[in-house]
């Protein structure tokens, strides 16, 4: 029997004895409860059956009754349908006819502007720090402005940490070469600013959300006119330029200021493993270098990077060649 017979025999024989435990009629019909399961299942779905007075039993229904509840199903479902349908076309007329012509007016911001005056460098970079919501990042080749400046450029980096704005500043290792130059290191890593040292830093930049620039115009004389990007198509450069410097240079270490003595205890073989480091050496090339083995170039390299209190190989080859020691 298909499932519509099946069905058919257990409303019938429910029909015939009244509320009945499925298990019970099903036995009657002559059925397994595996055969029994489809027809049961049909008879509620065409609701021709409701759970009874006692636990477990179950009544049989009109078919009249069955069906007046079936289209007041259906009625409840097509209601629910023209809501969600409603909702939909205000959502959809929403956004054709409010959001997307917004959209479709703005063009990408990109604009190159040329600040001449001392005041609107000022002006400029006030509106700059005040319009940051997530990160800002700069690089210094140096040398370092008058200590007034410094103090208020540490005040406003301090400002946008106390925001939750991410800040990250990279300057020359030459700046990490003076007692005032040092301080203002220190200073500026304690109000929670990620500073980094480099070799090298190609010119003045100030990058915030990826969608502004600050540079100078001529990097041979910062204090003269600057030039302020505008648009995320014309700082991808930019940025590629300054995450590329940011991941060539160590983390400063305000601990490490002072400590460092060039006239330590240094062999030969220290100082062509620091000149090797860093050239980029392998561990394996090195061994080759020195004719020694890799164990030994091990011990070599843990004891410079010791020495330099280098965090990195690549850290200790930078600080080898900032102490001159290479």
């Amino acid at each position: 029997m298909d499932a519509g017979e099946i069905g058919l025999a257990l409303y019938q024989a429910l029909r015939n004895h009244g509320s009945s435990v499925p298990a019970k009629t099903t036995a009657a019909v002559g059925l397994t409860e595996a055969e029994a399961e489809a027809g049961w299942s049909e008879l509620w779905e065409l609701g021709l059956i409701r759970g009874g007075r006692v636990p477990e039993e179950v009544d049989p229904i009109e078919p009249d009754t069955a069906l007046l509840g079936l289209l007041a199903r259906q009625q409840e479902s097509l209601r629910t349908q023209r809501e969600e349908l409603s909702h939909m076309l205000r959502a959809a007329e929403s956004l054709m006819e409010r959001y997307r012509p917004t959209v479709l007016r703005e063009s990408p911001e990109i604009e190159v502007e040329l600040v001449t005056s001392d005041e609107r460098k000022r002006q400029t970079l006030a509106e700059f720090n005040a319009s940051i919501t997530a990160s800002t990042g700069s690089m210094h080749p140096g040398p370092l402005p008058t200590s007034e400046v410094l103090a208020h450029s540490i005040r406003a980096d301090e400002e946008l940490v106390e925001r939750g704005i991410k800040v990250r500043a990279i300057y020359s290792q030459s700046v990490d070469s003076a007692p005032r130059q040092r301080k203002y290191l220190a200073q500026l890593s304690a109000t929670g600013v990620e500073v980094r040292l480099a070799p090298q830093v190609p010119f003045d930049l100030l990058i915030g959300d990826a969608h502004t620039a600050f540079l100078t115009a001529n990097p041979e004389n910062p204090s003269e006119a600057a030039i302020v990007v505008r648009g995320a198509a014309l700082l991808r450069s930019y940025i590629a330029l300054y995450e590329d410097c940011w991941l060539r240079s160590v983390p400063y270490s305000a601990q490490a200021v002072g400590t460092f003595d060039p006239d330590g205890e240094l062999t030969e073989q220290h100082r062509t493993t620091m000149r090797l480091l860093a050239n980029g050496l392998t561990d394996e090339r090195i061994a080759r270098k020195l004719g020694v083995s890799l164990r030994t170039v091990s011990r070599l390299v843990s004891e410079v990077m010791r020495y330099l209190q280098a965090d990195s190989r690549f850290q200790a080859g930078v600080l080898a060649a900032t102490h001159g020691l290479i």
